[in-house]
């Protein structure tokens, strides 16, 4: 009498395809995971550019500014909470101010997520 041959496959088999798919896995993951981290990063610079230019907007409309010096204020945008930071620089022009503004996220980072620079003129009277 015949055996039939025997068909599927071995467990040695099954548990080498199975630790390729988890090796397969985990790589897809971890560039998901990396990508998940750019986005995240693009979109806080692109809001954080978009707060320095509308603080610099502001002083150029308002014509508020010193002479030197430097202040902060604080934002809400895009539901994050910003700290922005402008400086003030004297230029050989009297009536011209140098500002550069630094936006960051939140009070507790130490990095600027943007920064800006500008020039505000005294208003002629």
């Amino acid at each position: 009498m015949n055996r039939p041959a025997n068909r599927g496959f071995t467990l040695l088999e099954v548990l080498v395809a199975l630790a390729i798919a988890a090796v397969g896995l985990a790589a897809v993951s971890k560039a998901l995971y990396q990508n998940i981290e750019v986005a995240d990063r693009l979109e806080q610079k692109m809001v954080a550019t978009w707060v320095a230019s509308n603080h610099l907007s502001e002083l150029q409309i308002n014509r508020e500014y010193l002479l030197s010096g430097s202040t902060r204020s604080n934002r809400k945008m895009a539901q994050r909470e910003w700290r922005i930071e402008a400086e003030y620089t004297p230029t050989g022009d009297n009536q011209i101010v140098r500002v550069d503004v630094s936006v960051y996220e939140g009070d507790t980072e130490d990095r600027a997520a943007a920064k800006v620079f500008g020039f505000l003129s005294q208003p002629l009277n």
